[in-house]
């Protein structure tokens, strides 16, 4: 009887564990860049952010982007891609909510925008599918 109770009591305390497992699995090619726009939904009237036109947004902008994570860089950096190009995304594992993503799924990623030029990056504070 002592073996089930502790046995139970082990598999419980290890879901909670494997929940707040996700992240970025590489090792994919994600698509190419001219085909990323095919699934964009919205109408004529409101445009999509790219990363090309954050490069020049105030610091601590929120924005939300649609696109693919290319490559885990190191820690919690990440390499975001869309059709006009790249940037550099901070996402704590908290971010990804448990899910896991490849470079092959389009994803919304919303956060703040800093530095300028080619050392802008987002600090990333919401993951989803678009």
């Amino acid at each position: 009887m002592k073996k089930v109770v502790l046995a139970s009591l082990m598999m419980a305390f290890s879901l909670g564990v494997s929940a707040e497992e996700g992240g970025f699995e590489g090792g994919k090619t994600p698509p190419p860049q001219q085909k990323q726009d095919a699934g964009y939904k919205g109408s004529e009237d409101t445009g999509q952010t790219h990363i090309k036109q954050i490069r020049d947004f105030r610091q601590g902008g929120y924005v939300t982007l649609e696109g693919y994570i290319v490559k885990k860089l190191k820690g919690d950096s990440y390499q975001f891609r869309d059709s006009t190009g790249t940037v550099t995304i901070k996402a704590k594992e908290e971010t990804f909510k448990g899910k896991t993503f490849d470079a092959k799924d389009q994803i919304r990623v919303s956060g703040k925008v800093y530095g300028r030029g080619d050392s802008t990056h987002i600090e990333v504070m919401r993951i989803d599918l678009p």
